[in-house]
């Protein structure tokens, strides 16, 4: 098995970037920046490619990088991401630990405003109640799994659009809905220094009014009572709860509209 890891940044001027993320991987990096172009550099085994492109978002970059992929596991890294030594022999050894799992969530540790985070503690078959936590730099997956069941990422939600985060937790839902199997490990990866944020500027408004559209788009029939778990959840961070609902209400109908059935 051979893998890649698809790199998603932002206005690069060289391929050279690719030395900041300490790979021992074929990667393909997709630089969004103010033209179209490709380069690719071999150094020793490992195959650099580096796709520029005027289009804008996350989830188009992701994209992007799926349907340009050329390996059989792919490992999705952000650009403040520095991967481990021995990643890809950990990465390699759970998919042949477990031949059967499609798509591996692995640990990494976030560092964020002063905090050191880790949400893999175990390893196990992953149930969907747990799944919706992890972020997309935690993901490595089978390529053929993925586009043999015509999933991609969500261009509506995530970095690059005026809607907030959720394009993870749309893609790992979409996974559930298509019979994927996943599971965690405890291997650690990669760290990823996240004190740049271009997303999350905290517990207001728009927060809450975004959540909202994302618990519509996850959950069209039940997205309430998501609602209400989601504030349950976060209960110590929200000052006003009912108005937090509101404002999550108000998201989930614009979203969707008022059918609740």
């Amino acid at each position: 098995m051979k893998i890649e890891v698809l790199i998603s940044t932002m206005n690069e001027k060289s391929i050279d970037c690719y030395k900041r993320f300490n790979l021992e991987t074929d990667a393909l990096i997709i630089n969004q920046t103010d033209h179209n172009s490709y380069e690719e550099i071999n150094i020793n085994d490992q195959k650099i490619r580096m796709i520029s492109t005027d289009t804008r978002g996350l989830g188009l970059s992701r994209n992007l990088a799926i349907l340009n992929s050329k390996a059989d596991i792919l490992v999705f890294a952000d650009d403040d991401e520095v991967f481990e030594e021995g990643y890809k022999d950990k990465i390699l050894s759970e998919f042949k630990a477990y031949p059967d799992a499609d798509f591996v969530i692995f640990k990494t540790i976030i560092y964020q405003n002063g905090e050191e985070i880790i949400k893999v503690k175990k390893d196990s078959n992953l149930k969907f109640y747990k799944s919706l936590k992890y972020g997309s730099v935690h993901f490595a997956f089978k390529k053929e799994a993925i586009r043999r069941n015509n999933i991609s990422i969500s261009t509506y939600f995530g970095a690059g659009t005026d809607n907030g985060s959720g394009e993870d937790s749309l893609f790992i839902r979409d996974c559930f809905k298509k019979g994927l199997r996943l599971r965690t490990s405890t291997k650690l990866i990669a760290k990823i220094y996240n004190d740049n944020s271009t997303w999350f500027t905290g517990y207001n408004d728009k927060f809450f009014f975004d959540k909202g559209k994302l618990s519509k788009a996850l959950f069209p029939r039940a997205y309430r009572l998501y609602i209400e778990y989601f504030l349950r959840n976060h209960r110590g961070k929200i000052s006003d709860i009912k108005n937090a609902r509101k404002l999550m209400i108000k998201g989930a109908k614009e979203f969707g509209g008022e059918n609740e059935k």
